[in-house]
């Protein structure tokens, strides 16, 4: 059987992000074979991803846990285990490509020692993409499969708890708050305070497979756009991000900075992003580094537990970085002056003297890039009018980033 509905997998370079809108009644199938259960589970935390042991059929996996997604196995572990077909999906990506996808049925999948049984994965063939082959994931689990249960994820310890029993975690329950699991995949959903001269809630999705802190839609902002919360601090063309099956076409987006954004009781001063197609924010697994977290599937609740009491945000380089053709090129330009210099689609080709060589891709995709973690950087850049151009630069704090437009 076929049926005609749409996924939305977005990959984007640093992080990707995996958003699937997948209207079937089977991501709803599925239970908990083990009942009281407590279990650790330790974790692999690189480039913000979470990639953790499972076992099917007697044989462990690497399967990255996101909860922004479904259940998703790869083609080679389809072969192996030779899974139920249920339905196959017709689909389409962000850039209107499409592909067809089954839907199988996972009849026993272990984490630990808890058994799941009869759920729901969609087949991708997860080896086909530069991307996901670079981290050596055999699939996802998503939230169709936790949703029966309750997740500690503690990014710090590399571990994670699963059980269905709150009490066995010691939390308290007026530091949590309610989420919302949307969809037929359970999506978990927490309302956020976004604080600027006005005052507002967002709905956001808690997507642990998006490495960044925070996106915004850019319906949301559309929609808070005649309030004063949200501070427009440049516009760029170029792209940061590349869909399922292929790139995602050049656009507009807007940079824009939060004075503050408060997660239960955590504050994250300065915030800043730009904003993403889709109608939903994400807050993603950057946040992780900053305290633990808690989702109570089962009793729809959201905990986080944080280091600090707040977090203050640095500035940055005034452009963004993506992947093009195995090259790791220039994403959007913000900064005004270095938008006289580069453009979307150069190629960087060094970064403080060291070559970036085409062969070591998987170094860009899976390791944390030093504009991350440098104040300061050297890059040789290949214009795409085929000059080559050097570049010094310092990240900008903040104060120079309101200064060019006058927020306070």
């Amino acid at each position: 059987m076929k049926k005609t509905s749409q996924l939305l997998l977005l990959i984007l370079f640093g992080s990707f992000v995996t958003t699937i809108c997948a209207q079937t009644k089977t991501f709803k199938d599925g239970k908990v074979k083990t009942n009281n259960y407590f279990e650790e589970l330790p974790f692999e935390f690189e480039k913000n991803k979470i990639i953790i042991p499972v076992e099917i059929q007697g044989t462990i996996y690497r399967f990255l846990l996101d909860t922004g997604a479904p259940n998703i196995i790869s083609k080679e572990v389809q072969k192996a285990i030779e899974p139920r077909s249920v339905v196959t999906l017709s689909t389409s990506d962000a850039n209107n490509l499409k592909q067809d996808l089954d839907i199988v049925t996972l009849e026993s999948l272990k984490l630990g020692s808890v058994e799941f049984q009869n759920f729901s994965a969609l087949v991708f063939d997860l080896n086909g993409s530069d991307i996901f082959k670079c981290f050596g994931i055999d699939g996802f689990i998503g939230s169709n499969l936790l949703r029966h249960t309750i997740i500690q994820i503690n990014a710090e310890q590399k571990k994670l708890i699963l059980t269905d029993n709150i009490k066995r975690l010691n939390l308290n329950k007026n530091q949590s708050k309610k989420i919302k699991l949307i969809g037929d995949q359970s999506s978990p959903y927490v309302w956020i305070n976004i604080i600027g001269q006005d005052k507002g809630k967002e709905m956001i999705l808690i997507d642990t497979g998006m490495g960044n802190l925070y996106d915004l839609s850019e319906d949301n902002y559309n929609i808070f756009k005649t309030k004063n919360i949200y501070n427009e601090i440049g516009k760029s063309i170029g792209a940061s991000s590349l869909s399922l099956f292929g790139e995602v076409p050049i656009d507009s987006q807007t940079r824009v900075h939060l004075p503050k954004l408060v997660i239960n009781n955590f504050e994250i001063n300065n915030t800043i992003t730009h904003t993403t197609k889709g109608d939903h924010s994400r807050i993603g697994a950057e946040l992780l580094n900053h305290g633990v977290m808690t989702i109570d599937y089962k009793n729809k609740r959201l905990y986080f537990n944080p280091y600090k009491t707040s977090l203050n945000l640095e500035g940055d380089f005034g452009f963004t970085q993506t992947l093009k053709n195995n090259k790791l090129v220039i994403g959007y330009v913000w900064d005004q002056d270095l938008k006289t210099k580069i453009e979307y689609g150069d190629e960087i080709l060094e970064v403080n003297g060291i070559e970036v060589i085409t062969a070591n891709f998987c170094d860009h995709v899976t390791k944390k890039s030093v504009l991350k973690t440098l104040n300061a950087v050297t890059l040789k850049v290949l214009k795409n009018d085929g000059n080559v151009l050097n570049l010094k630069l310092e990240k900008k704090p903040l104060s120079s980033i309101f200064d060019n437009f006058n927020i306070n």
